[in-house]
């Protein structure tokens, strides 16, 4: 976007829902991988074990890119069961995301 225009003082991102850290247990070397390029994306799951909050790992990539407004919808696709997650229903579903210049 940078390529095209963009400035990322000028961007606003909106995270759209995605399984939470409490419900996102990962192996420990997985949650090491992800932690070097987004320390905040490590946590601990609602049973203790390694998990990773996504969201809060992309706002953190994304306000270390200059990038101001980061908001998130903070629905769990594991706990709402108005939205998909395959870890809860164990089957396939599709999703969608949008980027634009305005």
């Amino acid at each position: 976007m940078t390529r095209l225009g963009a400035r990322p003082a000028d961007v606003e991102a909106l995270l759209g829902p995605a399984v939470c850290g409490l419900d996102y247990e990962v192996p420990v070397q997985m949650q090491a991988e992800v932690a070097r390029v987004a320390p905040a994306s490590a946590v601990r799951t609602r049973t203790g074990t390694p998990g990773l909050d996504l969201r809060a790992g992309i706002a953190e990539v994304l306000r270390g890119a200059g990038v101001r407004q980061v908001v998130h919808d903070p629905r769990c696709t594991v706990e709402d069961p108005r939205l998909f997650s395959h870890r809860r229903d164990r089957v396939t579903g599709r999703q969608a995301g949008i980027v634009w210049l305005g």
